[in-house]
């Protein structure tokens, strides 16, 4: 609590000071709005094994941080009070709450910006206390709260701008609010990509979700690209943060998307300074001897990632076998059989921009090699992603790396980034799907009417379906034998 290095003196003494969770400051937060800045509630901040909460943070894009304490004093309990800081045995010298926040909040920045040196200013709002009832208090209150740095509970939008701009220092280049607020609240982050080249944070709608308590079977669902596996991911972490007696089990349907998941998680975990015990998180693919794993036994909690593309007589399984734990189950469709569903609208990836190519099936392979060579020279980057049958997998690979000189890397469903890494080329087909997202998809199939969302949506900028048929070169023979 603030008060805590404070030592009171009071003729009778007053109530315990509260700090009220269940409000906030609504002439702040509309301040904050105006100003284009970031209003945070009851913040915890997450660093190496530590949780500091703060009652109010905010974020100014031309002033920084701003952190604050609230306080329910009434001018009734303060009446004959006297303050003064408490004494310490240690000669160093008393160090404030407030300043113990502060110090948490630059060792967070440094930790995870390096070098940072944005600005962080703290204050105090005295929620039932006016101006005139703070100056009438005895003046040992005015010596260790100084007014300017005091909002109080009838502070007016136009009064708050005035008091925040004068503590803080003005910024003529406006500071980023993806990057330092991604810094405090890591688990919200995502990391940058070549689309998102200094990072982007979760929607107000995927951050609601992170705050919900998980009870029995729950089921996240949303289209592709809505930031399912983001969520499951950030989820397990926040669970583990703030609980240590958590233990978490993250199923994928294939091996590579676990390895995948595992390697999000991590990534996002030490660039965001955290301390997590990673053997209280198992990352592994779809099992069926659920009754023999111990780590089934032990998990507090079991996430299926990508449940719709795992058997359903697995999914009942787990359920079944199951009934105390936490589930939760990503999916493109509601499961009527959860006890909770959450629809997810938001998408952060937009649809790849599509075009179609047809030809005959002993087209195939030119055609292939055609779309490759196009995409290539017109500058296209990233990796690419040909999709097709089994089948002809081995039958394209060599050509196409002596025709890129490259080293296409075959995927199938055992396939490991323990033993091998990912190129810049993956020809596989759509049941290892799972996990994997490339800047240009090329797909290959004789039935251009069938449902291929799920593969398209691995695809983060372009697409090319190539449609094969073994009737068009029959039609075109009978044409020709009719002349």
């Amino acid at each position: 609590m603030f008060f805590s290095f404070l030592t009171r003196f009071f003729s009778s003494k007053p109530k315990e000071p509260i700090i009220n969770v269940s409000e906030d400051n609504i002439p702040l937060k509309i301040f904050v709005i105006k100003e284009g800045g970031k209003f945070f509630h009851q913040f915890k901040l997450y660093h190496h094994h530590s949780i500091t909460p703060i009652d109010t943070l905010i974020f100014l894009p031309h002033y920084g941080i701003f952190f604050g304490e609230t306080l329910e004093w009434k001018a009734s309990d303060l009446e004959n009070a006297t303050v003064e800081r408490s004494s310490r045995q240690s000669k160093r010298p008393a160090e404030t709450h407030l300043e113990g926040v502060e110090a948490k909040i630059r060792s967070k920045l440094e930790d995870v910006l390096s070098f940072n040196f944005t600005p962080v200013q703290r204050f105090i709002w005295m929620k039932n206390l006016s101006e005139i009832e703070f100056d009438a208090l005895d003046s040992s209150f005015h010596t260790l709260l100084p007014k300017e740095r005091i909002l109080f509970g009838n502070d007016t939008v136009d009064i708050i701008k005035s008091k925040l701009h004068t503590v803080g220092e003005y910024q003529s280049v406006p500071l980023s609010s993806i990057q330092i607020i991604g810094a405090l609240a890591s688990h919200t982050f995502l990391l940058p990509t070549p689309n998102y080249p200094i990072g982007s944070l979760l929607s107000p709608q995927q951050n609601h979700f992170l705050a919900i308590t998980l009870h029995g079977s729950t089921t996240l669902y949303g289209d592709y690209g809505s930031g399912k596996s983001t969520l499951l991911i950030r989820k397990a972490m926040l669970m583990l943060l703030t609980n240590n007696e958590e233990k978490v089990v993250i199923l994928a349907p294939t091996l590579l998307a676990s390895e995948l998941l595992r390697d999000a998680f991590v990534s996002l975990m030490y660039y965001g300074a955290l301390s997590i015990d990673l053997n209280r998180i198992i990352f592994t693919h779809i099992r069926e001897e659920i009754d023999n794993l111990k780590s089934y036994q032990d998990a507090t909690a079991i996430f299926c990632d990508d449940s719709y593309r795992m058997d359903s007589g697995f999914i009942e399984k787990l359920k079944a076998k199951m009934p105390t734990k936490t589930l939760l189950f990503t999916s493109i469709d509601e499961n009527l059989d959860s006890q909770t569903n959450v629809h997810l609208t938001y998408g952060y990836r937009s649809r790849p921009s599509l075009s179609t190519v047809e030809c005959t099936d002993k087209e195939i392979l030119p055609t292939l090699l055609c779309e490759l060579r196009k995409y290539t020279s017109d500058g296209g980057k990233g990796v690419i992603l040909v999709v097709a049958d089994a089948n002809f997998i081995p039958l394209y690979k060599d050509p196409i790396d002596e025709y890129l000189a490259l080293n296409a890397r075959k995927l199938t469903l055992d396939f490991s980034l323990q033993s091998q890494d990912m190129d810049d080329l993956i020809i596989t087909s759509i049941e290892c799907l799972s996990g994997i997202s490339c800047s240009h998809l090329l797909l290959l199939t004789s039935d251009p009417s069938e449902n291929y969302n799920y593969a398209l949506s691995r695809a983060s900028e372009t697409a090319t379906i190539i449609s094969y048929s073994k009737l068009k070169t029959e039609v075109c023979n009978a044409e020709n034998h009719q002349e």
